[in-house]
Formats: C-alpha cells, sequence, structure tokens
C-alpha cells in the first residue's frame, strides 16, 4: 500500500521488499536489496497474486502510461491487467533491457478505508 500510496511502479516492488530483507537482518536502512534478478523473477506470481488481490477488492489500481499520455490513463482492464501482472518485465528488467511501467495507485475506496475511525 505504500507503493500505491506513492504511485510507484510495479518494476520497484520486489526490489523495496528485498530492501526491507536486507534491514531486518543488518538494522542499516541504507542497505539495497541482495536479491538478483533470478530470485526476484521467482517472487513474481507470489507478489502478482497479491497486487490481483488488492485490485480485486478494489484498494488499488494498476495503469500503464506511455511517454505522451500519462495524465487520465485508464486502469488495466481484466486480460491487460492479468497478462501485466503475469509479465516479468513489469516486474523486474527483461535481459534485454526491456522492462513495463506499470504504475501502482491507490483508489477512493483505500482513501475512505483509511480515513475512517
Amino acid at each position: 500500500m505504500i507503493s500505491a500510496f506513492e504511485e510507484a511502479y510495479l518494476n520497484n516492488i520486489i526490489d523495496g521488499y528485498g530492501a526491507r530483507l536486507e534491514w531486518a537482518r543488518t538494522g542499516d536502512t541504507t542497505c539495497p536489496s541482495k536479491l538478483d534478478d533470478v530470485a526476484k523473477r521467482e517472487l513474481v506470481p507470489r507478489f502478482a497474486s497479491v497486487v490481483a488481490d488488492l485490485v480485486e477488492r478494489e484498494l488499488i489500481e494498476l495503469t500503464e502510461p506511455t511517454f505522451d499520455r500519462w495524465d487520465g490513463t485508464e486502469p488495466l482492464p481484466g486480460e491487460r491487467l492479468h497478462d501485466a501482472l503475469r509479465d516479468p518485465a513489469s516486474w523486474v528488467d527483461a535481459p534485454d533491457g526491456r522492462r513495463r511501467m506499470v504504475v501502482v495507485t491507490y483508489t477512493e475506496t483505500w482513501d475512505r478505508l483509511a480515513r475512517s475511525e
């Protein structure tokens, strides 16, 4: 949810997780992730499942803006959403350097829940 609040890219989430693992191990919050690309790719199905659940519960949305169209990009629907979640290039740079720039943002539903007491 922190990533959604920050309007982060999916390809930053697993690195953030890896960094937090290092922080927990070392106590040093300046340590970067030590996960290599193979380890990151192994985590994609689990992270994709969690993100799909959050989308289904209408707590977050995923968009895939382009250089010429950032504002007003619609949330990814149905099969396009699942394609983005299954594509390792959404999470980790591909060996050829290709990556998908999929943005995760929070929804009004999350905002209402976060503000309720």
